[in-house]
């Protein structure tokens, strides 16, 4: 059995031409059924490069003549494009033309077909590249999809790279504009209910390019995580001291998920240094909100450092100093718990005159014990109600973060990749990244690239 598989291309004017894209032979019944990969890879690169050469025959026939007077245009001489597409690489013939003669002003010569191109990479393959990378490190991406498209010679890995940094350049250029959203009322006149219960902030850690070893040089990345109502929630991570205006990024993240500022969103964080100067500057999208769950780990900590405190001679019972520090625990975390974080402090206060200084295990607790005092008054004004919120149904901990740190930075960034980052590219490539996990990636590029949305449509299969 012989097959030959044809395009056919019919211009404008109904003239048809007729590309040869593949002949195939087979031995039935011992032979291959259907299409071996390499075989359909080989007629896709070949309908590719028909189709491209037909279309930019097209482009220069048109670039040819001067569109003010319709005279045919002076050749200056021939050049060859090469264009990357998701199908192989494409060598292409461009001539240049002079500038018409009843033009004064413009360049002196042009490329139509150049300026028909633009980029001389496929935006279909910028996604592909995008996506992959955003998942996989940049080897296994080039292999996977070299694998299953006629890729080879179209795109190297160190133009990868590139190309995936300059997606994440105009991501974060997007990501500070603002997004238009207006709020919705309800059958009252009043606005609808904000869509989001929280969103968590918390902290992850990048191995810096100029470590001086593995133990040193790290860089923080900050990761928020909302939590919806209803559905799933989205994801945004950027480099903290590479972010001048972390505000209006925020602003379009709550602003995408239909929450407007003048609705008031939680904040849940668990304290930390970096993580509350983040937190701080959302303030005025809501309320900051300390992690409970962050509170009742230092709490249990402490009272297990209670316990190993030494007896005190002259009581009647060798634990009732013991016995009456944990007591003194219970009470401030009660009182944390109900929001009463002064009374709380004020009671620990106590507890640290009760413990003294006479040995190395009471000094080692009374240390511990002032840095979650510490802990509790840098965060005084993100502890509410914790009881009423609970009774609410209102998130109190951030546990749902916590995972999507290790979803957006650690499983790409740091986990099984021996690689160290600058802050540069791994803020661009988180902006890849948190787009790609979110299925917002496709949607940007439809909006940069109209064309990329459009073309599904003007396919139809032969029945």
């Amino acid at each position: 059995m012989k097959l030959r598989v044809q395009l056919i291309i019919e211009d404008r004017s109904g003239n048809a031409t007729t590309a040869e894209i593949a002949a195939i032979e087979r031995n039935c019944p011992d032979d291959l059924i259907g299409l071996s990969l390499e075989e359909a890879k080989a007629m896709t690169g070949a309908a590719q490069r028909a189709m491209v050469q037909a279309q930019a025959r097209e482009a220069i026939a048109a670039g040819s003549v001067c569109a003010n007077c319709r005279r045919p245009l002076r050749k200056n001489g021939v050049h060859r494009i090469q264009y990357r597409t998701v199908f192989g690489r494409l060598d292409l013939e461009s001539p240049r033309f002079y500038r018409c003669r009843c033009l004064s002003t413009g360049r002196l010569s042009s490329s139509p077909l150049a300026i028909w191109l633009g980029d001389h990479v496929s935006q279909e393959l910028r996604y592909l590249e995008a996506q992959f990378a955003a998942l996989l490190p940049y080897g296994a991406s080039v292999g996977m999809l070299r694998a299953v498209l006629p890729l080879e010679n179209a795109t190297s890995i160190t133009t990868w790279k590139r190309h995936v940094i300059s997606v994440g350049e105009r991501l974060d250029l997007d990501a500070h504009r603002r997004f238009p959203i207006r709020s919705t009322l309800n059958a009252f006149g009043l606005p609808t209910r904000n869509p989001l219960q929280a969103i968590g902030i918390d902290g992850g850690f990048v191995k810096a390019a100029n470590a001086p070893s593995r133990q040193e040089g790290w860089f923080e990345v900050m990761v928020a995580k909302s939590l919806p109502r209803s559905g799933s929630g989205r994801v945004l991570a950027f480099v903290q001291r590479l972010e001048p205006n972390p505000t209006a990024r925020m602003e379009r993240f709550l602003a995408e998920q239909g929450a407007f500022p003048a609705q008031p969103t939680t904040f849940l964080s668990d304290g930390g240094d970096s993580v509350r100067r983040a937190q701080g500057e959302f303030r005025a999208f809501g309320e900051p909100i300390l992690d409970w769950f962050h509170i009742a780990m230092r709490m249990t900590q402490l009272s297990q450092a209670i316990k190993g405190l030494p007896d005190v001679p002259g009581e009647t019972t060798p634990t009732d100093h013991i016995n009456e520090g944990l007591r003194s625990v219970r009470g401030a975390k009660a009182y944390l718990w109900h929001g009463s974080p002064h009374r709380a402090l004020d009671e620990l206060g106590k507890l640290t005159w009760d413990i003294g200084t006479a040995t190395d295990r009471a000094r080692e607790v009374q240390g511990k014990l002032k840095e979650f005092m510490n802990y509790i008054s840098a965060n005084v004004e993100a502890i509410p109600d914790y009881a009423d919120r609970r009774r609410h149904g209102e998130p109190i901990a951030t546990g749902f973060v916590e995972s999507a740190v290790n979803q957006v930075v650690s499983k790409r960034l740091v986990k099984k990749q021996q690689m160290r980052w600058t802050p540069h590219g791994a803020h661009r490539l988180l902006q890849v990244r948190a787009r790609v996990l979110n299925s917002q990636l496709r949607t940007d590029f439809e909006r940069w690239f109209p064309k990329l949305r459009a073309a599904p449509e003007c396919v139809r299969i032969a029945a």
